[in-house]
């Protein structure tokens, strides 16, 4: 990015956005004392880390408990130590965002209104207001999608391995690139085997870097990955009873509430005007797709890759599921229901009847409004006690 980019006056909304959500994070970021969901795994997993102790929590790679130990070693033991890393990265999520859609189409208002919809989204702000590695995962993974996107396709590979080093669902965000690269991008197959080699390549070589900063001890990087496959294949359906469990389809047609915690107000659902058009937007991008359009294509796959993914892993092993587990796929969402929503405005320019340039105009205007109302309904600024899935 150039000093000129800092000077468009959508960038600067877009940065302005992003430093609103950063704000709203920082009020409410020690409201919660005590330690909520897998928080209560994470975080005396990120304590061991800086005691130099034994870790009991190996399911996943250590890279985003290193991120929290580090809050906890420079803020203390406290829920801020905790949880700032978490709200920047999701802050620079939203940053890292808006820079895809803008690589994904040259309007410059789409960009605008996906990244406003993003931002002020409850599933997004929760997962990035705890201590939770899911924030850490899903922000290397946009760092890989936008690296791609601009053809740096060597780091893209290695942002998409520190992905999967916080968490390895992370590893979804490859498929994302390597369709969109077969669809797309065939002439550039030569030149992504930059991306080919470095994301496996850096995966293997961090991976025992990071095992050692967090256990203090050497570990061969496949004995790490069958332990991790082996511990994962033992949290199943069928021997886990837990009332928070959900399977993926339940997470698009249900409107069960999984609570991390109840006073104040954390839930894993998507704002509710986005999640009714969750299957109608996947299906328009799946149409746009079919009719060659870049931003479609692209939405599309990495709805399919970080949604579906799970559907297969659910027929294959069992594994459990969690309603926030779709927090990765919530930004392909949200950039189809942007796109649309600019197509419906720039119709009503084409109308020369107001009434009608009006009647378009009005649901737009509609979405947008009770989408932030929504927001604060359904954050943590708003107490509403219901729901049956508090831990």
């Amino acid at each position: 990015m150039s000093l000129y980019w800092f000077k468009q006056r959508e960038n600067i909304l877009a940065l302005g956005i992003a430093l609103i959500v950063l704000v709203l994070h920082l009020i409410i970021i020690e409201q919660v004392n005590d330690l909520m969901f897998d928080e209560n795994h994470y975080v005396p997993e990120a304590k061991s880390i800086i005691d130099r102790e034994e870790l009991d929590n190996l399911e996943h790679p250590p890279l985003g408990k290193i991120f929290i130990a580090i809050g906890i070693d420079i803020f203390g033991d406290n829920p801020f130590g905790w949880r700032i890393f978490s709200v920047l990265f999701g802050v620079a999520s939203i940053v890292l965002f808006y820079l895809i859609c803008q690589k994904l189409t040259s309007n410059k208002y789409i960009p605008l209104i996906a990244t406003f919809i993003f931002a002020f989204e409850n599933q997004s702000f929760v997962q990035s207001s705890m201590a939770m590695l899911d924030v850490y995962s899903l922000t290397f993974m946009l760092a890989s999608f936008w690296l791609y996107l601009r053809g740096n396709y060597a780091l893209s590979g290695i942002a998409l391995a520190l992905a999967t080093l916080a968490k390895l669902s992370g590893v979804f965000g490859g498929f994302i690139i390597v369709g969109h690269l077969l669809l797309t991008r065939r002439d550039k197959l030569r030149d992504s085997l930059g991306f080919m080699i470095a994301a496996p390549l850096a995966f293997f070589v961090l991976m025992p870097l990071l095992d050692y900063v967090a256990m203090a001890e050497w570990v061969f990087p496949w004995d790490r990955i069958e332990f991790m496959r082996d511990n994962l294949s033992t949290l199943t359906f069928s021997d886990t009873d837990h009332e928070a469990l959900s399977r993926p389809w339940e997470w698009i047609t249900s409107t069960k509430t999984q609570w991390f915690w109840y006073d104040p107000t954390y839930q894993s659902n998507p704002n509710w005007n986005l999640w009714v058009f969750i299957i109608p937007a996947i299906c328009y991008a799946l149409y746009g797709a079919i009719k060659r359009n870049s931003l479609c294509i692209f939405t599309f796959l990495w709805f399919a890759s970080t949604y579906l993914s799970w559907i297969a892993m659910y027929f294959i092993n069992d594994r459990v599921m969690f309603r926030f587990y779709l927090y990765p796929s919530v930004g392909a969402i949200c950039l189809v229901v942007g796109f649309v929503l600019y197509k419906i405005w720039v119709v009503y320019s084409q109308r020369e009847n107001a009434m009608v340039k009006w009647a378009l105009r009005v649901p737009v205007i509609s979405f947008l409004i009770t989408h932030l109302v929504l927001f604060i309904l359904m954050s943590p600024y708003c107490d509403l006690r219901v729901g049956s899935c508090c831990p």
